[in-house]
């Protein structure tokens, strides 16, 4: 690829350029002006007489020949390495051109004169008027008699002087360009070392620049890749093309796209794409910068899990189902009497089969709400109901502990429709947690109260109070997330497959609710309890409903 020609604003402010040729100017009382490669001014045209500004560049012909000019005296400046004295290609006036240059690259050149060490002849005057197409003769002779005539040597100070101020300017522009140079090795080096494949394009979509990581990913050389549209690096073009079209913004994606990337072979891999727009100016797009990341590995465990979560969620359903129906038909008497040992263990049994069931539910409706979202069939019941069936659910791991269960049905008897299955859940799983976290022969508080608020409007509000050791304030927050498990030394902390918690709080957020945890608490009497209270809150949508 062909070296980029490097520009001296890309090192040097304009406004610093244009106080230093300013100050140049009001020291010397000649013309000046920096100006590019073509001779086109990057500063401001400085002190021009009004010979050069009326008249030599108010034709065509005359700016051409102008920044001809320019052009001109900064190419012979390069060659001999110094400043170059010269009469102008256009009406034949005394410049000087130095040329300023940065590790070897002429990147502008400082113009200055407007000057005659002896007049012009009327002859000449003429024949440059001529040239440039100038109708006001009169006028352009009043105005070279304006000019200011300088000697020769006067000129050569002008010059010296003009020289020290380009070697400044060009040893201002050295600092930047080292400074620039040593911070784009550091970024190409941290660049091409990161493992994710880095692309940048134009607008039109063609590769411009890569890392190394990208060359191992798609088994490509980088010849194969740069110059070479990105959308055809895709099984499905189309598809990238529309993603890179979309102006995408990262902060408004939860999850980058995937996409299915072809290599040589015709093997294809999956890549997750992440996009960025690179702006030249705020209106102006200069391409995009890709960030691709092989997601194969990660697709092949996804569908283990999906694989294994089937196997969990059903394959292991209908069983414990079968031994729930032998252990209810057996403790019915359905196939004989049982002895007085075998009427202790059946109830334990079938009371570990149901926490068994509730495991397994939840692990579905978990992975169900990650794929789909949660499906609510809801029915007419009440809370107070769903409440006294919970705790009987409960009741045989209560006993074990000699823990007293205190629920009295109140306000929250009245019919609603909502999942009660799925609410029943919820309360036998935070009761669960209750009784495992309590103490042997402490207590829990279950209530269920019909509140309403102006904000909230009508509510169930249920709370469970244990008297455990309780939970640390910076642990309450993710005691609701998948899997979370505490890493305690000594045992007692609250621990478990995390799976329960996170079912409840997903079924009572599915029901437009709230849930949370507060410890320690305070209860009815104003006593500060070392517990956990957990509450939830489920709408009812109107009060024509309450009765």
């Amino acid at each position: 690829m062909a070296r980029k020609q490097i520009q001296i604003l890309d090192l040097i402010e304009k406004e610093v350029l244009e106080e230093i040729v300013r100050d140049f100017t009001k020291a010397t009382q000649v013309a000046s002006v920096l100006v590019d490669l073509n001779g086109q001014p990057i500063t401001r045209e400085h002190n021009f007489s009004r010979l050069c500004k009326e008249y030599c560049r108010s034709t065509p012909e005359g700016r051409s020949r102008c920044y001809a000019s320019d052009r001109f005296g900064g190419e012979e400046g390069k060659k001999i390495g110094k400043p170059f004295i010269y009469k102008c290609l256009n009406a034949g006036l005394m410049d000087s051109a130095t040329p300023i240059i940065v590790e070897g690259y002429h990147v502008a050149t400082l113009v200055m004169g407007q000057v005659l060490t002896k007049p012009l002849s009327i002859e000449e005057a003429l024949d440059s008027a001529e040239q440039i197409g100038i109708e006001d003769i009169g006028g352009y002779l009043r105005a070279l008699e304006e000019v200011p005539v300088m000697s020769y040597q006067r000129l050569q100070s002008v010059v010296k002087l003009m020289c020290t101020i380009a070697k400044t300017i060009s040893s201002l522009a050295i600092q930047k360009y080292l400074s620039q140079k040593a911070y784009q090795k550091n970024l190409h080096t941290i660049i091409n070392s990161v493992s994710e494949a880095i692309i940048s394009t134009d607008t039109a979509g063609f590769v411009t620049l890569i890392n190394k990581a990208t060359v191992t990913m798609f088994g490509r050389d980088s010849l194969a890749i740069v110059g070479q549209p990105i959308f055809d690096l895709f099984a499905k073009p189309e598809a990238f093309r529309e993603f890179l079209a979309s102006g995408n913004n990262p902060e408004s994606i939860d999850t980058p796209p995937v996409f299915d990337v072809l290599k040589p072979n015709g093997q294809v891999f999956y890549a997750q794409a992440s996009c960025q727009e690179i702006f030249l100016t705020k209106r102006q797009t200069m391409g995009h910068v890709i960030v691709l990341r092989d997601v194969t590995q990660e697709k092949k465990v996804e569908k283990m899990k999906e694989d294994l979560i089937g196997m969990l969620t059903h394959d292991m359903g209908n069983p414990v189902l079968s031994i729930q129906r032998v252990l209810e038909l057996m403790l019915d008497g359905h196939l004989g009497s049982l002895n007085d040992r075998g009427s202790d263990l059946v109830p334990l049994a079938l009371n570990s089969t149901h926490k068994l069931s509730g495991m397994v539910s939840n692990f579905l409706d978990i992975f169900l709400d990650e794929c789909a979202g949660l499906t609510l069939y809801q029915v007419p019941g009440d809370m107070d109901s769903t409440l006294a069936e919970s705790i009987r659910h409960v009741e045989l791991s209560a006993d074990e502990k000699k823990i007293s269960i205190r629920f009295q049905p109140g306000s929250a008897g009245h019919q609603m429709p909502a999942d009660w299955t799925r609410i029943q859940r919820t309360c036998v799983n935070l009761l669960e947690n209750a009784i495992r976290f309590s103490p042997a022969g402490s207590e829990i508080f279950v209530k269920a109260v019909l509140k309403q608020s102006t904000e909230q409007g009508n509510f169930i509000l249920v709370t469970i109070d244990d008297q455990g050791r309780g939970i640390d304030k910076d642990k309450q927050a993710l005691i609701f997330e998948k899997f979370y498990t505490t890493n305690a030394m000594d045992g007692n902390e609250r621990r478990g497959v995390g799976l329960g918690l996170t079912f409840s709080k997903l079924a009572v957020e599915a029901h437009g609710g709230e849930i949370w945890v507060e410890s320690p608490y305070v209860d009815d009497t104003g006593t500060t309890v070392t517990g956990g209270r957990f509450r939830f809150r489920i709408p009812v949508e109107s009060a024509g409903a309450i009765h």
